[in-house]
């Protein structure tokens, strides 16, 4: 999401939250915390929250209406409680709706990393209240700290376990090139004669997006956020805005640069976007040349992927890029520099993908 729209989202919250959440955002907007990072800590407490008022534990309409004495009714047994909530609760599916209207029952559960980030929220939030005297009354919102006994939730799976799930969901070796050749040339000629006219309106801007995430292994959220000014055609480079609003500038790879430049030079007769669009990827709505959105980007790749191969995630085109990097340089330190880690800890997943040297060892024993 982009760092506007977090904004314009915590914006529209912020009526419904209590004074102290109130004050706990401004303390991390003070501390140059991301918005996308607070929106997460948001969604965090309301999801938690509304789980409390559901469960009759607080005794209150709304979030608006828990007070701070409310969240000291909070016991380790609650916290337990609502840990197992949180992996028996299945995902919300916005994406697929029934023909009535209503949306499609998910048969899956929350990912290991959605209950991390649900978990961490609440307890950075809690940690904030017992120990910030950041407020009107300088003192501690509580006066006892229980999610300090709450312990997150692990994954299970070891990094070659979860490397085996992935890699038949990446295009290594030539299959980055053959995909996006698959696209350029191949893909048009199952359309019909309508469909081939709203592909080719498209075609050079969404090969462009598929080629940068490949290309650069940015997240679908850097995609989205480019702007024109962010590309250095010399360089073969991008700025682009990491985790944590850090900037940052990632060299491109040769082969995406000529897809880029191809969508660069028809962009502007093709969208005919006014002089204050500043998005490089555009989406035409309503005869207005917009920035396109990562929803848009999602349906858009797995459309492509699934006809190529495999139906993917952008995300996974970031961990193509990856994977292909690490082979060739066989460096953890510049595979996370590329990806925008901060520690190597991550980029470890990589090392365990298309293990050959590991498959010729053991069978030369």
């Amino acid at each position: 999401m982009l760092r506007s729209e977090a904004n314009e989202k915590i914006r529209e919250m912020m009526p419904e939250c209590p004074e102290y959440i109130k004050d706990f955002i401004n303390s991390k907007i003070a501390d140059q915390y991301s918005p996308n990072t607070i929106l997460e800590y948001l969604h965090g407490f309301s999801t938690f929250i509304n789980w409390t008022i559901q469960e009759a534990i607080i005794d209150k309409e709304s979030m608006k209406d828990v007070t701070a004495a409310d969240l000291e009714k909070i016991t380790p047994l609650h916290t337990t409680q609502y840990k197992a909530y949180l992996q028996s609760r299945y995902k919300n599916n916005k994406k697929q709706l029934n023909k009535d209207g209503s949306q499609v029952e998910s048969k899956e559960t929350l990912s290991i990393s959605t209950i991390r980030g649900y978990i961490s929220a609440i307890k950075v939030i809690y940690d904030y209240l017992a120990t910030s005297t950041a407020n009107i009354n300088e003192r501690p919102y509580i006066s006892k700290n229980v999610m300090s006994q709450l312990t997150n939730v692990t994954d299970k799976k070891t990094l070659k376990a979860r490397a085996e799930e992935i890699e038949d969901k990446l295009f290594l070796g030539n299959e980055s090139k053959e995909y996006l050749e698959f696209i350029d040339s191949k893909y048009e000629l199952q359309l019909s004669a309508h469909a081939k006219s709203y592909f080719n309106k498209n075609k050079e801007r969404d090969l462009a997006i598929n080629a940068i995430m490949l290309g650069a292994g940015l997240r679908l959220t850097e995609t989205v956020g480019i702007d024109l000014e962010d590309l250095n055609f010399e360089r073969n480079t991008v700025s682009v805005m990491r985790k944590g609003g850090k900037k940052d500038s990632v060299t491109i790879a040769a082969f995406a640069m000529e897809y880029l430049a191809r969508y660069r030079d028809i962009r502007q007769e093709r969208y005919q976007p006014d002089k204050y669009e500043k998005a490089f990827f555009l989406a035409k709505s309503r005869g207005q040349a917009k920035r396109i959105t990562g929803n848009a980007i999602e349906k858009m790749v797995a459309k492509y992927s699934e006809n190529f191969k495999v139906r993917v995630t952008p995300h996974k085109l970031r961990h193509t890029l990856a994977t292909r990097l690490y082979k060739q340089t066989n460096s953890l330190v510049l595979t996370a520099q590329q990806l925008g880690h901060s520690s190597t800890s991550t980029t470890t997943l990589y090392t365990h993908i298309d293990d050959d040297a590991t498959r010729d060892a053991l069978n030369n024993l």
